[in-house]
């Protein structure tokens, strides 16, 4: 086995995501510009419906085994190789079920004819993306903070780079754009395969593990529904829109979801880190106060960053994507105070979710998801993209504030004692100043 990964305070781990996220988000923004450019909004709208299916498909049929994994492995109850072992048969058996799921959904859709070779690759793409995740899993369980960094910003950076090569250089236009993402997500799986077996020394067998992958998976299912409903939450507007107005609209809807949701990499960096810790802690009250102080600084940071966008929006958009965009700033600034609410949601949530409490979410945004379909399908058809951004909102606020409330009353603290800003929450900014002069 490999050595015991070196240990490191909250603030380091999270730089250290954060940075990986920062690369995604540019990695993420770039990649939209030339595909948004160079596809028009008829064919930016094609591909972000053809690649929303795997997406809604994988946040179910992965069984939540991630995070699964973050908690069995992290608790070191198990032996860590029959853990790794039963994550490839359980890979083996959701990459089955993904393909097979998104092949009759493709094939049954209204928009039709597809080119057979896309279809061909977002299919093959499946696995390589659930074993990333599933490798993800094994990484942040064992708090290996810095290669998981690696495995969150890799696929998208190395994405925009073949994006260039397939679509602009060799004009493949979409099917460039989903050879690009193939091709990335597997120079990853193989970095991943790599690390488990030559880095950690794993020697995988497949053996069936019949304890450990019902474990997993009881455990699992209930991430994965949350995980779906939160997907669904995220993705539902897009797929209606689909249904209820047109591909332009989708279009121009999804590029501002994206832009939007950019705040979003501030949670997933701190998330990462309170799951890994939090399966990883015996001190939870330690935990509850450095998690209620991270929620408070990641949404004043989210709130300087959105405005920052509200304003920047009608200037940047036209002039990096286009003329052609510009109906998708209004959706930008009218969906940013619900994308900033959920910052705090994701930031909660992964503490509860490595407690082994992921039901929690189901519970309070189910809720939320009929509050986001009835709303979306009363708005989009009169208001179209402005409309879903509006539901999008409303959904976004209502599930938010349930799950505080909960929140509250599972780890003990009070509402205003989570939500108040204390002096002690800027140490945060003191330690970056103290890392940076001492890299100097």
């Amino acid at each position: 086995m490999e050595k015991p990964i070196a240990k490191r305070s909250y603030f380091q781990d999270i730089l250290s995501y954060l940075g990986s996220n920062v690369t995604v988000t540019i990695s993420n923004l770039v990649t939209g510009i030339i595909l948004s450019r160079l596809l028009g909004a008829a064919g930016f709208g094609l591909y972000s419906y053809l690649i929303v299916v795997p997406i809604i498909v994988i946040g179910f049929t992965q069984l939540g085994v991630r995070r699964s994994a973050i908690y069995h492995i992290g608790n070191k109850i198990l032996p860590e190789e029959n853990i790794v072992s039963a994550l490839f048969i359980l890979l083996l058996w959701t990459s089955t079920l993904s393909i097979i799921i998104c092949g009759l959904a493709y094939f049954f859709s209204e928009t039709q004819p597809f080119d057979p070779l896309i279809i061909v690759l977002a299919l093959l793409t499946i696995p390589l993306l659930l074993s990333n995740v599933f490798a993800g899993g094994v990484f942040l369980g064992k708090e290996d903070i810095r290669r998981a960094s690696i495995l969150n910003a890799g696929p998208t950076l190395l994405t925009l780079v073949l994006t260039v090569l397939f679509v602009w250089v060799l004009k493949l236009a979409v099917l460039g754009a989903f050879i690009a993402i193939f091709t990335a997500n597997l120079m990853t799986f193989i970095y991943s395969y790599r690390t488990i077996l030559y880095s950690y020394h794993y020697t995988i067998t497949w053996k069936y593990h019949e304890s450990i992958i019902k474990s997993m998976i009881k455990l699992g299912l209930v991430n994965a529904l949350a995980i779906f409903v939160m997907q669904l939450n995220y993705r539902l507007d897009i797929l209606m829109l689909r249904k209820l107005s047109t591909l332009e609209e989708v279009g121009f809807y999804s590029l501002a979801m994206q832009i939007a949701e950019q705040l979003w990499h501030i949670p997933m960096a701190v998330e990462n880190v309170v799951l890994s810790r939090s399966a990883n802690s015996q001190d939870r009250s330690l935990v509850h106060k450095t998690v209620a102080s991270t929620f408070r600084i990641s949404l004043l940071v989210g709130l300087f960053l959105s405005i920052g966008i509200f304003f920047a929006a009608p200037y940047l958009i036209p002039w990096i994507f286009g003329e052609a965009f510009v109906q998708s700033v209004p959706m930008i600034q009218v969906v940013l105070p619900g994308v900033l609410i959920l910052i705090g949601f994701r930031i909660l949530n992964s503490r509860l979710t490595g407690m082994g409490k992921p039901q929690i979410a189901i519970y309070t945004f189910l809720p939320a998801l009929i509050i986001n379909f009835l709303l979306n399908l009363f708005l989009i058809p009169r208001f179209g993209g402005i409309g879903a951004a509006w539901a999008t909102n409303v959904s976004y606020a209502a599930g938010s504030f349930f799950f505080i409330l909960v929140y509250c009353r599972e780890v003990k603290m009070s509402f205003r004692e989570i939500i108040t800003l204390r002096r002690s929450d800027f140490y945060f900014f003191r330690d970056i100043r103290s890392l940076v002069k001492s890299k100097k």
